[in-house]
C-alpha cells in the first residue's frame, strides 16, 4: 500500500510540475525568456507566495541534439523532489520531452512516461510564451548578485507579470519575476553543475488502483 500511496504521490507531482510551467499565478513560476543550454550551467531560484520554495535547474549532461535538464525543488510541506528531464529543445515545450525521471524524497527515482508531460493544451505543450512590453533596460540587485537586465511585462490571464532577463544567466537568463501572488528571485548561479541523482532509476509499472480510483488520473504509456 505504501509503494501504491508513492506512486500516486509521484503522478500528482508530475501534473503539478507541468502545469506550472504554463500558470505562474496558479501552480508554479513560469521560467520566461529564451532557452540557452550550456553544458554544466546551474541558477537557482527563492519562490515566495502562497508555497515558498527553492528551485535549482541545471543542465546535467548531454546525448547526441539532446540535453539532460534537471530541476530540483524544495518546500517546507513537500520536501524534495528531482525532476530530470532529456529534451531537444525548450523544456516548457512539453513535445520535447523525450524521457523523465523523478526522486520524491528518500523514495527509488523512476523513469516516467514521457507522455505524461504531454497532455497540456496546444499553446502550453508547444512552449509558446505570451507576448510582452519591453520597459527598458534596468539594474536590479537580487541576492545572487547586482544585474544589468531587460525588464519585460506580459498578461498570464488576468494577472500582470514582470520579468527581469539577462542573458549571461543561463539557461532562461531570468534574474527575476514577479506577479501579484508570487515573487522568484536569483539567488545564485555558476558552472559545473552535476546530476543529483546517482542510482539507476527504476521503470515505472502502474500499480493496480484501488477500486474507484478515477481514470482520467492515469498516465499514458510510451
Amino acid at each position: 500500500m505504501k509503494r501504491i500511496i508513492f506512486l500516486l504521490v509521484t503522478i500528482l507531482v508530475l501534473s503539478c510540475f507541468a502545469v506550472s510551467r504554463a500558470q505562474f499565478g496558479n501552480a508554479g513560476p513560469d521560467f520566461y525568456g529564451d532557452f540557452k543550454p550550456v553544458m554544466g550551467s546551474w541558477s537557482e531560484y527563492q519562490i515566495t507566495g502562497a508555497n515558498p520554495s527553492k528551485m535549482k535547474i541545471a543542465i546535467v549532461g548531454k546525448e547526441d541534439v539532446s540535453y539532460w535538464y534537471e530541476m530540483v525543488t524544495e518546500t517546507k510541506g513537500e520536501g524534495r523532489t528531482i525532476t530530470k528531464m532529456l529534451i531537444s529543445g525548450d523544456p516548457k515545450a512539453q513535445n520535447n520531452v523525450k524521457k523523465m525521471i523523478v526522486k520524491t524524497g528518500d523514495e527509488p527515482a523512476m523513469e516516467m512516461p514521457a507522455a505524461m508531460g504531454q497532455q497540456l493544451p496546444k499553446r502550453e505543450a508547444a512552449g509558446q510564451q505570451p507576448a510582452a512590453v519591453d520597459k527598458g533596460t534596468e539594474t536590479i540587485t537580487v541576492p545572487a548578485g547586482t544585474f544589468t537586465a531587460q525588464h519585460l511585462q506580459y498578461k498570464n490571464g488576468q494577472d500582470l507579470v514582470d520579468v527581469w532577463i539577462n542573458k549571461d544567466v543561463p539557461p532562461y537568463g531570468l534574474i527575476k519575476s514577479k506577479s501579484k501572488t508570487q515573487e522568484m528571485v536569483l539567488i545564485g548561479h555558476g558552472t559545473g553543475a552535476k546530476t543529483e541523482i546517482s542510482e539507476t532509476p527504476q521503470k515505472f509499472e502502474m500499480p493496480q488502483m484501488p477500486k474507484g480510483f478515477p481514470e482520467g488520473m492515469m498516465p499514458k504509456g510510451k
